[in-house]
């Protein structure tokens, strides 16, 4: 966390990795099994949930929900993970969930994506 400026509002599970330089904001949550990447920028009242891998220099705007359950009927709480590359943008309550069994397990977004204010990745 070398260089990293976590408000004190922020809850960040110990066990969450963060990287140099990343800004984490008011009220936001970050929970265990998350891992953010250098230069990422987290802003106010986010949440995060693991296991979720984010890269490095990402934009994330207030109120975004990033890492929660699949929204999948079939999903029976089995391990499924979230998986964001670097440089993206994501603004103001965009939600992307974790991928489902069924769908090889991993949501997936690359690198140098806009998903703009209320996007939605349900899963996969």
């Amino acid at each position: 966390m070398t260089g990293s400026t976590i408000h004190a509002s922020a809850v960040v599970d110990p066990s969450a990795r963060i990287g140099s330089g990343v800004e984490v904001g008011a009220f936001t949550f970050i929970g265990a099994d998350v891992e953010i990447g250098d230069g990422t920028r987290i802003g106010p009242h986010c949440s995060i949930h693991g296991p979720t891998r984010i890269g490095r220099d990402n934009r994330i705007h207030g109120h975004a929900a990033i890492g929660g359950d699949p929204q999948d009927k079939k999903y029976g709480g089995e391990r499924v993970a979230l998986e964001i590359g670097d440089g993206n943008v994501i603004r103001e309550f965009v939600t992307i969930n974790r991928g489902t069994g069924g769908g090889g397990g991993t949501t997936r977004i690359g690198d140098d994506n806009w998903l703009l204010a209320y996007s939605h990745v349900a899963h996969d």
